[in-house]
């Protein structure tokens, strides 16, 4: 088997399992964590933009937005420009999770940091984000698509 989509996916399964244990006890998932974080940065996207940005079909992310709407954490209202789009806004609840949010992202950091000095993170960093922009390509995914 390739060695990098081995790795890639024995990363992806350990951090999922480091997130739902960090977040036992609390209403949120790792894919709302996903969601959030990208809405803490730009709050008010829409919801086609958080399907393209994470590669994910539309009805999926519209079934995350859902839960996260009945949670309280973010509601969503019709585009004032294109009535069909969505665009989802962080309530009050929300932010009450960004401090718990951002110790997982320092804890996660912390332990894939530690056999790397900070070099050799941040070009790991950049080889991660140009192999997966090329993949995209390959595979027919474009920014209008998303998916």
């Amino acid at each position: 088997m390739n060695t990098i989509g081995k790795n890639i996916n024995i990363l992806y399964r350990q951090f999922n399992l480091f997130l739902n244990h960090e977040l036992s006890g609390v209403e949120l998932n790792s894919t709302d964590l996903m969601y959030l974080g990208t809405l803490f940065i730009e709050d008010g996207v829409t919801q086609d933009d958080l399907a393209k940005d994470f590669c994910v079909d539309k009805a999926a992310t519209a079934r995350s937005m859902q839960n996260l709407e009945k949670k309280g954490i973010i509601i969503r209202k019709p585009d004032e420009s294109d009535r069909r789009a969505k665009r989802v806004y962080l309530t009050d609840k929300a932010y009450k999770y960004k401090p718990l949010m951002e110790s997982i992202q320092k804890k996660w950091m912390k332990i894939c940091n530690t056999p790397m000095n900070d070099e050799e993170v941040i070009q790991f960093e950049k080889n991660l984000a140009i192999i997966t922009e090329h993949v995209k390509l390959i595979n027919g995914i474009d920014d209008k698509e998303g998916q």
